[in-house]
């Protein structure tokens, strides 16, 4: 999912969806990062739509510290830590 943390142990992955800010959310969180990723584009592809209120963002945590690895939105589109800065 593109961060130097997720290739620790011990590095949980949560992918949150939600369909207005600070609304309810759908998670699921996973220790594999791979699965998170997959999770995150097919909610992306499902759910992500221009003029849709949808908030989707992808967490790594690892020692009680969460860091976020990327996320979406139809006013900002997909940003990737690191690569767009930080979210």
């Amino acid at each position: 999912m593109g961060s130097t943390v997720l290739g620790d142990q011990g590095v949980e992955y949560e992918v949150t969806l939600r369909f207005r800010p600070g609304g309810p959310a759908v998670l699921g969180v996973w220790s594999d990062p791979e699965t998170a990723e997959t999770v995150f584009m097919e909610w992306l592809g499902l759910y992500g739509r221009p003029g849709t209120i949808l908030a989707l963002t992808a967490t790594a945590t690892a020692g009680g510290t969460a860091y976020p690895v990327k996320s979406w939105t139809a006013e900002g589109g997909l940003r990737v830590a690191g690569v767009d800065g930080p979210l």
